[in-house]
């Protein structure tokens, strides 16, 4: 009984081993540089030739040292969504909101700043806060 335990480990372990293959790091290395390439781009082809009247995104990259505070706010004043104490190194989830202009406001423990944007239909802003804890904003990309 003791050989056929033996035995039976051996056959699980060789087995594992026959199905494994080796490739070199550099053939692996292109095959997933052109497959992230093909699927940014066909995810990108999508979204534009999708979108009709999808409501506009926002999302925060925090490549900071601190958590964030993330605020969506409508030209009123109107909190409409939010992603409160985004850990430092994450992102927040995608959030959505009326189009309008929009006052996006971000704080950590010391700082706030708030942003103002006509975002539209199809719109996407990301807003990204850097290593050294500095507001990398953009303009929002249309869908």
């Amino acid at each position: 009984m003791k050989n056929l335990l033996k035995a039976f480990a051996f056959a699980i372990a060789l087995s594992t081993c026959y199905n494994c293959s080796v490739e070199s790091a550099e053939t692996n290395q292109e095959n997933l540089s052109d497959n992230t390439i093909e699927e940014v781009t066909s995810i990108t082809d999508t979204a534009q030739t999708n979108c009709v009247s999808q409501d506009p995104q926002a999302r925060l990259i925090n490549n900071s040292l601190v958590s964030v505070d993330f605020e969506v706010f409508d030209q009123f004043g109107i909190l409409m969504t939010h992603a409160y104490g985004v850990p430092a190194g994450n992102d927040s989830a995608t959030l959505t909101f009326p189009d309008g202009i929009t006052t996006f406001v971000i704080s950590t423990s010391t700082n706030s700043k708030s942003i103002d944007i006509d975002m539209g239909d199809c719109m996407v802003y990301e807003v990204e806060i850097n290593e050294n804890n500095q507001l990398n904003t953009d303009v929002p990309i249309q869908l």
